[in-house]
C-alpha cells in the first residue's frame, strides 16, 4: 500500500506520519491542559495560592489542539460531514462531490493559513505580548493557526491525490478514505 511504503509515494507517506504525530501531540496537549487546570484548582482552593498563568496556558494548549489537530482529523475522517442526501447518491457521484468539496476546503485553508502567517509575523516582528499578568509573547499562540492550517492543506493534498486515484480507477470515496487511514 502506498501510504505504508515511503518509496512508493514519499509525499503522502511523510504527510501521513506528520499528521499522526500532530494528533498525538494534540492529545497530549489536552491532557496537559486538564492537568494544569487541576493544579490551579488545588492551588487556589486547597493551598489558597492562586497562579497567574494556568488559564491562559491551558487556553493556548486547547487552541493548539484545535488547529494543529485538524490534519489528523482529516486523515482519519473525523471532520463533520452532513450526508443526509449525499449518501443516497451513487458512489462515483459521491467521490466526485467529495473531490470538489475538498478542493474548496483546500482553498479556504490556504487563505486562512496565508492570513494566519501574516498575523503571526506581525506579532513576532512587533514583539506583541499578552495583556495578562503572565504576559507571554503572542507569537507563540498565534503560530498555532497558520501552522495547523498549513498541515491541513498538506493533508488535503494527500486526500485529493487519493480521491483522484480512486476516481480514475473507478473505485469510490470509501476506498480512498480507507487508504488514507492505513486500512486495506
Amino acid at each position: 500500500m502506498a501510504s505504508e511504503n515511503p518509496s512508493a509515494r514519499p509525499f503522502s507517506y511523510w504527510i501521513s506520519r506528520i499528521s499522526e504525530l500532530s494528533g498525538i501531540v494534540c492529545a497530549v496537549s489536552v491532557l496537559v491542559s486538564a492537568g494544569v487546570l487541576t493544579y490551579e484548582v488545588l492551588m487556589r482552593y486547597v493551598f489558597k495560592t492562586p497562579t497567574i498563568w494556568e488559564i491562559e496556558f491551558s487556553v493556548y494548549l486547547l487552541i493548539m489542539a484545535t488547529f494543529v489537530g485538524g490534519a489528523y482529523g482529516l486523515k482519519h475522517g473525523g471532520h463533520i460531514s452532513i450526508d443526509l442526501i449525499t449518501h443516497l447518491l451513487p458512489p462515483r457521484v459521491q467521490a466526485h462531490l467529495s473531490f470538489y468539496t475538498s478542493i474548496i476546503s483546500l482553498v479556504f485553508c490556504l487563505v486562512v493559513a496565508w492570513l494566519g502567517w501574516e498575523m503571526w509575523w506581525e506579532a513576532a516582528s512587533k514583539g506583541w505580548r499578552s495583556d495578562s499578568l503572565w504576559g507571554p509573547p503572542l507569537w507563540i499562540s498565534y503560530l498555532f493557526l497558520p501552522f495547523g492550517m498549513t498541515l491541513l492543506c498538506l493533508q488535503y493534498l494527500v486526500h485529493l491525490s487519493n480521491l483522484w486515484t480512486r476516481m480514475r480507477s473507478g473505485n469510490g470515496e470509501k476506498q480512498a478514505q480507507d487508504e488514507e487511514r492505513g486500512e486495506k
